[in-house]
């Protein structure tokens, strides 16, 4: 692969003479016909060199963005394959962990409520007991006693060796009406819509200004151009 050299003389050249129209430029104020004229022979001087700046530069631009692009494709060619196996298993793998963690918890979860109902109903039958045998403060006792529930164990699925598992959430906007009452009653904070500038901008610039929105103002701004 030709690695592509630029000349570092011109685009120093270039630079010092763009920073010192720069200097120019800081210090302009353009209050009268003199310094009107002034800014405008600093903006031709600014288009001249710029000209002649990329009649040098761009060639070279050119070739190393085409080489840089060459790299990239050559690199996407083997990156593309793995990254999908990679997202494709991954992605597999983690529902199916993900789901047998879930009943991991559930069976647990249901284990664990039968082993307290079953240590309550035998602490309740041994102080009956207790209390059938006339040994009242000793069944009184017992049923205060923190009830003894014995570990229920669940065996859950093995991990792969060196992978890890991160849940990530995201919303969706399933009705965008419902959401904007909720934001305009107080319900939802403002940040969960935005204005869609997109939007606004081609509005702004079909209607020129002539048309009202509530909540939008019509900035206009002028810039100045040169034909070459």
């Amino acid at each position: 692969m030709n690695i592509i050299a630029v000349e570092d003389k011109p685009a120093s050249e270039s630079e010092e003479k763009a920073l010192a129209l720069k200097s120019k430029v800081d210090s302009l104020t353009v209050v009268d016909q003199a310094s009107y004229d002034a800014a405008n022979a600093i903006n031709a001087e600014a288009y001249r060199l710029r000209k002649a700046f990329h009649e040098w530069f761009d060639p070279i631009d050119d070739a190393s963005k085409k080489q840089r692009q060459a790299t990239i494709a050559q690199g996407k060619k083997i990156d593309d394959p793995f990254d999908y196996v990679i997202k494709v298993t991954g992605s597999k793998a983690a529902a199916w962990m993900r789901a047998e963690q879930d009943k991991a918890r559930e069976t647990k979860r249901i284990a664990e409520e039968a082993a307290r109902k079953a240590a309550e109903d035998a602490q309740i039958k041994a102080a009956e007991e207790l209390q059938a045998a006339g040994l009242t403060n000793a069944a009184e006792a017992l049923l205060d006693a923190p009830v003894v529930i014995p570990k229920v164990v669940v065996e859950a699925p093995a991990k792969a060796d060196g992978v890890y598992y991160t849940d990530r959430y995201s919303a969706e906007v399933v009705d965008l009406m419902t959401l904007v009452k909720a934001v305009a009653e107080g319900k939802a904070p403002i940040s969960a819509i935005c204005a869609n500038e997109v939007y606004l901008g081609q509005w702004a610039r079909m209607s020129r200004g002539a048309e009202a929105m509530p909540g939008v103002r019509v900035v206009k701004t002028t810039t100045q151009g040169r034909k070459q």
